[in-house]
């Protein structure tokens, strides 16, 4: 078979015999550097996975005192203070009525849960509010923290009516009574 492409190619003339080195070259570039793109991207995964292994040896290897902080944080939970997603909803409303804010709206998102703990979220607005209630409503919510958090807060001030709209999203940790 070399002999053949040998043959091939001494047989051709001066302008053939350099066009097809040319392309035998241009051949080989993009060979390579398909290549050194395959080596770079390797290297690069290479290195995100021992990042990742680094940081899981760290972490096994502080199990016990993460195990131990687990605890002291699980146990400062009172677990009927817990609230479940009906609760929490019911809860945000009932502050925010206690605050003089109406025409709220709650949607409760899908709750998660591992087993031992269920993370419950609410959707919650309040249209057309002034800054009063608001602020009595916002302290409301701190008294009940860490049984209810915030996670987003949203705050869009109505100019011309002198009141503010707010988006928020809260959340509550319920410590499932049926864990071991």
């Amino acid at each position: 078979m070399t002999r053949t492409f040998r043959a091939f190619y001494l047989g051709r003339s001066l302008r053939e015999k350099v066009l097809l080195l040319c392309f035998a070259l241009i051949l080989i570039g993009v060979w390579l550097s398909h290549f050194c793109g395959q080596v770079v991207a390797f290297a690069r995964q290479t290195h995100l996975i021992n990042l990742q292994l680094a940081a899981q040896e760290r972490l096994l290897a502080d199990r016990d005192a993460i195990s131990a902080a687990a605890e002291k944080a699980a146990s400062r939970f009172d677990p009927s203070s817990t609230l479940n997603g009906i609760a929490l909803t019911s809860t945000a409303t009932n502050l925010a009525t206690d605050a003089g804010l109406n025409n709220t709206r709650a949607d409760e998102e899908p709750d998660v849960s591992n087993g031992q703990f269920a993370v419950h979220t609410v959707d919650f607005d309040i249209p057309k509010a002034d800054w009063q209630s608001l602020e009595s409503f916002y302290l409301a919510l701190q008294k009940r923290h860490p049984y209810i958090s915030i996670e987003q807060f949203q705050i869009l001030q109505d100019k011309a009516s002198h009141t503010h709209t707010v988006n928020m999203k809260l959340s509550s940790v319920e410590i499932e009574r049926d864990a071991p």
